[in-house]
């Protein structure tokens, strides 16, 4: 190994690289092997539908049928109409970055005076692996951290073209209704949007570019299969108006749940319709809410066909799995009240805050306790660009430390989701 020391480890910085950087696909199989929310959304994905170049995230969703279908008489005539359904959804490239760096002293004192060849290349991987675990560390971090930001007061930061930050979950999935919808109760814009993606939702816009809402009680007194009941007149701080929520307990509003986010296609032309698959699917929710969930499962074991281990360990409903998410322990993307909490059975007019979020057990929330995120990944996509695919760029001298090389790693890439409706979230409200 001719030259410096740290002229030869740049060159070895330079020259070789983890699979992670070098094949698209590689780079989702090493994510999916951790536990993070973030690396399930790329699961059994293909580089082609993660992937994609151009200036900016497209796809076309079609939202209405503009139904031709009729009945006829022979001899009739007929109006025929060329009906435009489809619309366009899209959103912008975000720009993430994340470097390696390493001093003239690392290298020098790896080496060691007079060490021999395999010594030295010992040093160097050695070196070199702990610089990418800990860059590799960062970066899923940073997109873990990136798929919980809240969305109150960042509009402009993830909607707009000239913002920084990439779409996060809470964008998507909204737990305040947006009350005057013509689909139902159904999730809108976070508080202070107008629009998700350049789609309007509700009466002025697409009805169907909402979320799905089940609620269940918090009350101490409610028990986990309380059936559904109607309450009218609960506060929707989204518009300072009231609206009808049926409310239960955690099964029950589960079971509302999974048939709200359960599209399935008919058994004949299944070509032109998306088809219904659990393995995308998921149910991401807090410590609390896993535990919550645990303790209802117990409750109700001795009506269970068959007896098992009490502690739970890897619950699911229907085939869906509850998968713990670390950062919903502490992520603060609930609304808030100015005033007190909203209770269904009372009338509760306050003003909540749409430029700061609170965390689910925070007491000046809306609404207090576990939140359950309904997530099919099968319409949410982290999407890369393929020019920018966790680039790794040449060694560079920092200029104000000349004793200073940084190795940087590159990505474009945004949070793409084309189906609104069929994510959901469960959420408390408390009835008395």
């Amino acid at each position: 190994m001719a030259g410096s020391p740290i002229q030869t480890f740049n060159d070895f910085m330079n020259a070789t690289g983890p699979a992670y950087l070098t094949s698209a696909d590689s780079v989702i199989n090493e994510a999916v092997k951790n536990t993070y929310a973030f690396s399930r959304l790329l699961k059994e994905k293909t580089s082609e539908a993660t992937v994609q170049g151009g200036n900016e995230i497209r796809d076309v969703v079609m939202f209405d049928d503009a139904s031709t279908y009729d009945h006829y008489l022979p001899n009739d005539t007929f109006n025929w109409r060329n009906n435009q359904v489809l619309d366009t959804v899209k959103c912008p490239w975000r720009f993430s970055i994340d470097h390696m760096a390493w001093t003239d002293h690392e290298v020098e004192l790896n080496g060691g005076e007079g060490a021999g060849r395999d010594y030295v290349k010992s040093q160097y991987k050695r070196l070199k692996k702990s610089k990418e675990q800990r860059l590799w560390t960062s970066l899923l971090n940073g997109f873990e951290n990136d798929l919980w930001q809240t969305p109150f007061g960042n509009y402009s930061e993830m909607e707009g073209a000239g913002g920084k930050l990439p779409y996060s979950l809470p964008a998507f999935i909204s737990e305040l209704p947006d009350s005057s919808n013509p689909q139902g109760v159904r999730g809108g814009a976070p508080l202070g949007w107008t629009n998700v993606m350049n789609l309007a939702n509700g009466t002025t816009g697409e009805a169907r570019w909402t979320n799905q809402i089940s609620n269940y009680d918090t009350k101490a007194a409610a028990t986990a299969n309380d059936k559904l009941t109607s309450y009218a007149g609960v506060y929707n701080p989204r518009d300072n108006t009231t609206y009808t929520a049926l409310i239960g307990g955690l099964m029950t509003a589960f079971d509302d749940m999974f048939l709200k986010c359960d599209f399935q296609p008919p058994s004949t032309r299944q070509e032109y319709f998306e088809k219904a698959t659990l393995n995308r699917q998921m149910i991401l929710c807090s410590r609390l809410g896993l535990n919550q969930y645990k303790q209802a499962l117990r409750a109700s074991n001795d009506t269970l066909v068959s007896y098992q281990d009490a502690a739970y360990g890897s619950p699911s409903f229907s085939g869906i799995e509850l998968m713990y998410c670390a950062n919903l322990d502490t992520a603060a993307i609930y609304p808030k009240f100015t005033t007190a909490r909203r209770i269904a059975s009372t009338t509760n007019v306050g003003t909540s805050v749409s430029t700061a979020g609170v965390t689910e057990s925070d007491t000046t929330g809306v609404d207090v306790g576990a939140r359950y995120w309904w997530v099919n990944g099968n319409y949410l996509t982290p999407v890369y660009h393929a020019s920018r695919y966790f680039a790794k760029h040449d060694v560079m001298r920092h200029p104000n430390q000349p004793f200073t090389y940084v190795q940087v790693v590159d990505c474009w890439w945004n949070l793409f989701c084309n189906s609104r409706q069929r994510q959901g979230i469960v959420s408390p409200i408390q009835t008395a």
